[in-house]
């Protein structure tokens, strides 16, 4: 087909579907007789059993040699499994045929290998085998060359072809130019392609002068950079509408226009994600802003609290439970500290009564009142009991008061009551309704306990340090169930700053205070939990300004508890009514409205305004994931010979998902897989997933596992194939291997947008 690189399709179907039918009919007796050889191969284990007999009556000396054969028949027994055996309902999903040194050999792809050279039938595993690298990156036609042990293959690709089966039978053969179809006992030939051409032949193609991050602002943004400096400013609006762009606008104004009121460093822009921070960079960088600090909100406040808290371990867990973060950045975490602050009360009043015999005097006085802070508690008594008590008894409750308002600033003990104590927790359980179960306390607790524990350089820290030194450098409990002991998770870190406010009314102790800044910058702010909101509150200047982004439409994080804008903005302790911003620019108007269906329920009332038009969604069902890699590669292939300059995003469900995609996919052609943020912002293939991509865009935005398993219908997949949907500047493809996503927007849900996609 023109484009495509294929060869076009002269063969009467006829000839292909013999060969396919015999070379089918030898797999399926190769695959019998490897079963009935596996299961006759001692699979009960006899060999094992024996050798371990042997071992409980051999000598010492004896048994390294007893080990070794263990482990042999072990390994045996594992190959020999007939579980690991093609299945011979869709034994494979390819077929290559090559040609090397002169000898033609037929190559089968499929999960699972078998060989039978007496039936002449191979086949390989597809994410494995060198050769299946030359299905994937290769046209019928071409000259390859692989590395096999050190050895340098070369060959000619003479045949591909795509096959799947229905109930054990071959039902379609995809060969260059077009797909043979199984209709009962007869075939036909239908005229396609392998893969959809994903360029749009009405878009003009990039090149290196039109990558261009920076974007000129419409009347109605650029009134909202020009809003009064220090007014509060909160954007809303959907994907693509410039919120973004809007708010590093504005602290590009301020610095312009009042550069004393707003100098650089007291200026801070926070942001989710890695990768939206280095876009962040660049576009201030292009407006010729230097200076301003642009972090991610989980890098800044770990910086402040190991600043103001020196007490604080060094080292996060690499895997802590999900269980953790979503109790510690739950609302109904207030509820528990309330009581802590409570307990904390009455303990220093028993204290005080009890040493200078007041007889539960200090203890009534303070529980009559009610301060939010335990220094304004204490402060209560300092200018009420202790000026009414005179002489020695006077200046010792005077000197106790003061003592204790010295250790307020200590909330070391009371973060570990708070994370540990299961009563505590259990407040929190009741107070947040039945929104976290009753067992995620012991999951609490339990992950706190291991926390606490010594770590193995504390426990031996009377042996010598060269003794104690890894080959690896790491610590001694890295990679073992240890290494989560004297870690704190980055969820504590609000929770300190929490504390110590509770406590003291303030957010210093004496290593040093919280931040502060002339104006912040808040992007993606529906993404940040209550009680993080209210630290950043805190590190505003009593006369500074805030810029707060976002779209509830957008939030991906499960553990997050977004409530309201009203909500946020009152954590933050600003009152602002919202902007909203209506265009989006981003996007054409089919992946618009594609994006506004996908929401369902969660989706606004109006579909945002798109002025721009684009090409369809393109959406592509798949048999498998064999079958998916191969039509990405085909379809990627031409894309980069069509539009070289072009970024594109292969945006997955998860960092698992992200990873088989980028295993598949690179086996075909050159790709990066996406981790922290390390985007290039130009040409080429990027592998990533959802979480990565917040606040960013790209040429073209390919889905490459929507599938029910990994996009079941639950409102954060809704908005996490949202978002991804809505990277793309030009196109989206969705491909689903096996059976689609049902979030996926059906025919009559477009039809009722005014528009069919197909």
């Amino acid at each position: 087909m023109e484009g495509t690189g294929e060869r076009p399709f002269s063969s009467e179907p006829g000839p292909i579907v013999a060969e396919e039918l015999r070379l089918l009919a030898r797999t399926h007796e190769a695959l019998a007789e490897a079963r009935g050889l596996r299961r006759g191969a001692r699979p009960d284990g006899d060999g094992l059993r024996a050798l371990r007999d042997e071992w409980n009556s051999a000598g010492e000396e004896d048994k390294p040699a007893l080990l070794a054969q263990m482990h042999e028949e072990q390994a045996r027994l594992s190959r020999a499994r007939v579980d690991r055996l093609p299945d011979p309902a869709a034994p494979y999903f390819a077929h290559l045929r090559v040609r090397v040194a002169g000898r033609v050999r037929d190559v089968l792809l499929g999960a699972a290998p078998l060989l039978d050279g007496k039936r002449g039938v191979t086949i390989v595993e597809w994410r494995k085998s060198p050769i299946a690298e030359v299905f994937f990156s290769c046209e019928e036609g071409e000259d390859y060359e692989i590395e096999v042990d050190g050895r340098v293959i070369e060959g000619h690709v003479e045949e591909r072809r795509l096959l799947t089966f229905e109930g054990g039978a071959l039902a379609s053969i995809t060969v260059s130019g077009g797909v043979l179809l199984r209709e009962g006992d007869t075939w036909r030939f239908e005229p396609r392609a392998w893969a959809p051409r994903l360029v749009d032949p009405t878009s003009p193609r990039r090149t290196p002068e039109t990558r261009n991050p920076f974007i000129t602002l419409d009347a109605e943004q650029q009134a909202l950079v020009d809003r009064e400096p220090r007014a509060p400013l909160l954007v809303l609006g959907s994907a693509g509408s410039g919120k973004t762009t809007v708010a590093l606008h504005r602290v590009a104004a301020l610095r312009r226009r009042f550069p004393e009121v707003f100098p650089a460093k007291r200026m801070l822009v926070l942001v989710p994600e890695p990768g939206l921070r280095r876009l962040s960079e660049r576009i201030l960088e292009g407006l010729a802003v230097e200076g301003v600090f642009v972090r991610t909100f989980e890098d800044w406040i770990r910086a402040e609290a190991r600043r103001v808290f020196s007490w604080v371990p060094h080292h996060e867990p690499p895997d802590p439970p999900f269980a953790a973060s979503r109790l510690k950045r739950h609302p109904a975490l207030f509820a528990a500290i309330d009581r802590l602050i409570d307990e904390d009360t009455r303990a220093i009043a028993r204290k005080l009564d009890r040493l200078l015999g007041f007889r539960g005097a200090l203890r009534k006085a303070l529980e009559a009142r009610d301060e939010p802070f335990l220094r304004d508690r204490l402060r209560v008594i300092e200018v009420g009991l202790a000026r009414e008590t005179t002489g020695e008894k006077g200046r010792l409750l005077r000197e106790a008061l003061a003592e204790e308002q010295d250790k307020l600033a200590r909330v070391r003990g009371d973060h570990r009551r708070l994370v540990g104590d299961r009563a505590l927790l259990a407040r929190a359980i009741e107070a947040s309704e039945g929104d976290l179960p009753a067992g995620i306390v012991e999951q609490v607790a339990a992950h706190t306990k291991q926390q606490l524990a010594m770590t193995s350089e504390e426990a031996y820290a009377h042996v010598d340090a060269d003794r104690l030194a890894t080959l690896d450098g790491r610590t001694l409990d890295a990679g073992t169930p240890e290494e989560t002991s004297g870690t704190v998770d980055v969820e504590d870190y609000a929770l300190l700053f929490e504390l110590l406010h509770r406590r003291t009314g303030a957010s210093a102790t004496r290593a040093g205070a919280l931040s502060r800044y002339a104006h912040i910058v808040l992007d993606e702010a529906q993404e940040l939990a209550p009680i993080e909101l209210r630290v950043i509150g805190r590190a505003l200047d009593p006369e500074g300004s805030v810029t707060v982004a976002g779209d509830a439409a957008q939030r991906i994080d499960r553990s997050g508890h977004f409530r309201s804008w009203e909500a946020v903005m009152e954590a933050l302790a600003v009152r602002s009514e919202p902007a909203f911003l209506e265009t989006s620019y981003r996007s054409p108007r089919p992946v618009v409205e594609f994006a506004h269906v996908i929401l369902g329920a969660d989706a606004p009332a109006e579909v945002p305004r798109a002025p721009r038009e684009g090409a369809d969604v393109l959406r592509t069902i798949t048999a498998g994931e064999g079958h998916a890699a191969a039509v990405l590669c085909e379809a990627l292939r031409h894309l980069r010979a069509e539009d070289p300059y072009a970024s594109v995003a292969v945006i997955a469900r998860d960092e698992a998902s992200a990873r088989a995609v980028h295993e598949a996919v690179s086996r075909g052609m050159p790709c990066r897989l996406v981790r922290d943020g390390d985007f290039s912002f130009g040409p080429g293939i990027e592998v990533t997933e959802v979480s990565e991509v917040k606040g960013l865009e790209f040429d073209y935005v390919i889905i490459p596992d929507a599938s029910a398993k990994v996009w079941p219908d639950a409102s954060e997949h809704r908005r996490a194939l949202h978002v991804a949907v809505t990277r793309a500047m030009r196109r989206v493809w969705i491909v689903s291997p096996g059976e689609p996503s049902p979030i996926l927007p059906s025919e009559e849900e477009l039809r009722r947008l005014g528009k069919l996609h197909r």
